[in-house]
């Protein structure tokens, strides 16, 4: 079982998402979003000025939705990277695997976090 601090509950992930187009990055979050729905009023995707190039959101991972979201084809490869715990960081990874082709890009673990590469493409 999962516990939670009071700073930062161990089911929160952090997601960038790089090296890709707009459309491409805003529908991966898009699908993240479903997939791991927040109650209302939790920040969302952010990207910084416009022709950003690197979008970021959190996630609480904690609970997949129920229902799976409609397949999203992407234009070309999007790099992403995913931060937090490791049963978290794990379970959107898995769930990602659904829906695209996921090639890991590398890894990083610590004490208690964990940062993973991936690059994802349409299954």
């Amino acid at each position: 079982m999962e516990s939670r601090d009071s700073d930062t509950p161990v089911a929160e992930v952090g997601v960038t998402v790089a090296g890709c187009s707009e459309a491409d990055a805003r529908a991966v979050l898009a699908l993240l979003e479903r997939l791991f729905p927040q109650n209302p009023g939790t920040d969302r995707a952010t990207a910084e000025g416009h022709g950003a190039t690197v979008w970021v959101t959190t996630l609480d991972a904690a609970e997949p939705a129920r229902d799976q979201p409609a397949a999203v084809t992407l234009a070309d490869t999007v790099g992403l990277t995913l931060q937090g715990g490791p049963r978290a960081v794990e379970r959107v990874r898995v769930a990602l695997a659904g829906h695209f082709a996921v090639e890991d890009a590398g890894s990083v673990s610590g004490d208690q976090e964990q940062e993973i590469g991936l690059r994802l493409s349409s299954a």
